[in-house]
């Protein structure tokens, strides 16, 4: 059974970006779980009409100092008021060679090849 592994390095621009049109409404509650302030939070709001999401997660990205962002990323998206465990494991882990990741009725399923 293969294991599950963080990627490691910083994660890019781009897939920020898409992982910021998948977060959608829970941009601040997670902005809040990746220690983001709430007045910080609140200046994206108001400053950023568009893409507020991918403006959060650029702002933790050039604030934190983890040596382990995706596993940090990981812990935020999976918190309960979150809610976006799906998500997580598809962004912050690697993609084992053998496996792939099916998702069905919410649920991911591993199978290998």
């Amino acid at each position: 059974m293969p294991v599950d592994v963080f990627k490691e390095g910083q994660p890019s621009d781009l897939d920020l970006s898409d992982l910021a049109g998948k977060i959608c409404r829970q941009w601040k509650t997670l902005g809040l779980h990746l220690g983001i302030s709430q007045d910080v939070l609140e200046e994206i709001d108001v400053n950023e009409r568009n893409d507020r999401p991918y403006q959060m997660l650029l702002r933790w990205k050039r604030t934190t100092d983890s040596d382990a962002p995706y596993c940090d990323l990981y812990d935020a998206l999976c918190n309960g008021r979150v809610g976006l465990n799906n998500l997580a494991k598809d962004f912050c882990y690697k993609k084992t060679p053998g496996t792939s990741h099916i998702f069905l009725n919410s649920h991911y399923l591993i199978s290998t090849s």
